[in-house]
């Protein structure tokens, strides 16, 4: 899925009609860099451009970036020393800050009000594996303990949380005396985790199946009601008040969708996802209708557990954040 340039010219078939408002470009992280598809005037190409800061290579021991408004946030294990760091970064990608935490591996992280909030979750590294180079050093275990952290400038505040592994966060807030968090564990459940402030108590509730898990943009890192993401090879809309699901089963294994707004609502908006040789465009208010357009592609894309939509400001150099 690479084009040469920035501006891969190559055409693309549209199946049905892409909304005139889909201005901009579907990036996922590839085997090199990073690739995706520009849309725009009913059209869509390949693109291929700089890496976004909130898109890094898939890596165990570096959790996904997440953004509060100003900065953003990520967290870098260093398996086998003992600690981790929390690193928060400007919009430009340049490095602000960054402070030690005494984790084995923090392999996710949200933002919840005046919270930054840390799983220490990493997998076990085994540096004899590493040596020998036969398999890959990193090995999952489903149970390992996991705590998660408040950080409130200064050092965290642990809490137990079970064992297990997480994967990656879906997103986090602040609210009554409490931090909520969701969150995917292995080997594939979304879990919410809510923290009472007062008493230190912690509740843990699963949630439905998912691989990969995102909110409507507009909520990030507030309460949110809907969460949309991949099960095996479905796209899923999970509906946390009502606890309804909508399903949309596909041939081939999907890569983690992205949303792009449409109206005002919480929810309101499309959601797109590569799935094999096709780029699909789901009414994200009922994904499992009929897409609302596919772009073919000439041959499958590998699915990847993260993605990016950038807006056509953001393309022609206006970062995120000014």
């Amino acid at each position: 899925m690479a084009a040469p340039t920035r501006k891969a010219e190559a055409g693309l078939d549209v199946r049905g009609v892409l909304p005139a408002a889909l201005d901009g470009a579907y990036v996922q992280t590839a085997a090199r860099g990073v690739c995706g598809i520009r849309l725009g005037g009913g059209a869509a190409r390949w693109f291929r451009g700089p890496r976004p800061v909130g898109l890094p290579p898939v890596h165990p021991a570096a959790a996904r970036p997440v953004f509060d408004g100003k900065r953003w946030h990520t967290a870098v294990s260093h398996p086998g020393l003992g600690y981790a760091e929390h690193l928060q970064m400007g919009v430009d990608g340049t490095l602000k800050h960054a402070e030690v935490l005494a984790a084995n591996g923090t392999s996710a992280l949200a933002v919840a009000g005046r919270y930054v909030v840390v799983f220490d979750s990493g997998p076990y590294y085994s540096r004899a594996a590493a040596m020998v180079g036969l398999r890959d050093p990193y090995v999952h275990k489903e149970n390992s303990p996991v705590r998660v952290g408040l950080i409130d400038g200064g050092e965290p505040c642990w809490f137990d949380a079970g064992e297990g592994e997480v994967l990656h966060t879906v997103n986090a807030h602040a609210e009554l005396g409490r931090v909520v968090v969701d969150a995917v564990w292995a080997p594939g459940v979304l879990r919410r985790c809510a923290i009472d402030l007062g008493t230190g108590a912690l509740r843990m509730t699963d949630l439905p199946a998912l691989d990969t898990g995102i909110v409507d943009p507009r909520v990030a890192n507030r309460r949110h009601r809907f969460v949309f993401g991949t099960a095996g090879n479905a796209v899923v809309r999970h509906d946390v008040a009502l606890g309804h699901r909508l399903v949309r089963h596909l041939p081939s294994q999907p890569s983690q969708p992205v949303f792009v707004p449409r109206g005002q609502e919480e929810g309101d908006g499309w959601l797109l996802t590569l799935a094999g040789d096709r780029l699909l465009v789901l009414d994200a208010e009922d994904p499992a209708a009929r897409p609302i357009a596919e772009v073919a592609l000439p041959f499958a894309v590998p699915a990847s557990p993260r993605a990016q939509w950038l807006t056509a400001p953001e393309l022609h150099g206006e970062r995120r954040g000014r």
